[in-house]
């Protein structure tokens, strides 16, 4: 993932909090040393996260970010490998993009009774043509998201998003679900 929600696309490790540059002055983060980044010869590299991370880099942030939340649960952790293996096979195009993985294991994990809930704060949706940030509107009880760089002249995402992972969902799983059914906040 990008953005606040970045992690090291290799390991799922955490980045630091503070940038640095790199040859050309752009603007990098660094993957923090921890087991997975040290053993992998990661820990220290510049990166700004990925749009598509590694299947064991998800798997990593997610059990890093369940942690946070819950004590150690290796019946959700073997789970939610499984579920990742699907996704991560089955995705194409934009569909694999961590944001859109993440949605559908939530999915998967709540079908199988898991709370799932503090998922949502590990994440943020984005635009489903350039994966820029999204600017919410609400208008009573809809809400929209529209893309801030107007790539899409201003229609709203939200239905386009909803439709990408619930078609990685349907053929990861084999079963049909519908757009609507995927929170995205």
């Amino acid at each position: 993932m990008i953005g606040e929600d970045a992690f090291c696309p290799k390991t799922g490790a955490s980045l630091s909090d503070e940038q640095q540059y790199d040859d050309q002055g752009r603007p990098r983060r660094v993957v923090t040393a921890d087991e997975q980044s040290l053993a992998s010869a990661t820990a220290g590299e510049l990166t700004t996260g990925a749009t598509r991370s590694s299947k064991a880099a998800l798997f990593n942030r997610f059990r890093r970010c369940h942690a946070n939340h819950h004590p150690t649960d290796d019946a959700l952790y073997r789970k939610a490998a499984l579920a990742l293996a699907r996704l991560k096979r089955t995705a194409e195009g934009t569909e694999s993009w961590d944001v859109h993985v993440w949605y559908a294991l939530r999915k998967r994990l709540a079908a199988a009774g898991y709370d799932v809930e503090w998922m949502h704060a590990h994440v943020e949706p984005r635009c489903p043509h350039c994966h820029g940030r999204l600017r919410y509107e609400e208008y009573g009880d809809d809400v929209t998201a529209r893309c801030v760089t107007d790539c899409a002249n201003g229609i709203d995402q939200l239905s386009a998003i909803r439709q990408t992972i619930a078609d990685l969902y349907t053929r990861a799983f084999d079963e049909t679900v519908a757009p609507a059914e995927f929170l995205l906040f």
